[in-house]
C-alpha cells in the first residue's frame, strides 16, 4: 500500500469522526485512525 493512501484514509476517518454524532461511530473511526498512523508510521520510519 502506498503511503499516500495511508495518509488519505487517516483524512478520510478523521473528517468522518468529524461528522458523525453516533459516540460509538466516532470511537471506531478513532480507533482506525489511530491504527492507520501507527501503521504510517512504522512504513516511514521502518
Amino acid at each position: 500500500m502506498k503511503t499516500s493512501y495511508i495518509f488519505g484514509a487517516i483524512l478520510l476517518c478523521s473528517v468522518a469522526g468529524a461528522l458523525v454524532g453516533a459516540r460509538g461511530t466516532k470511537t471506531v473511526l478513532l480507533v482506525a485512525t489511530a491504527t492507520l498512523s501507527a501503521y504510517g508510521l512504522f512504513r516511514i520510519l521502518g
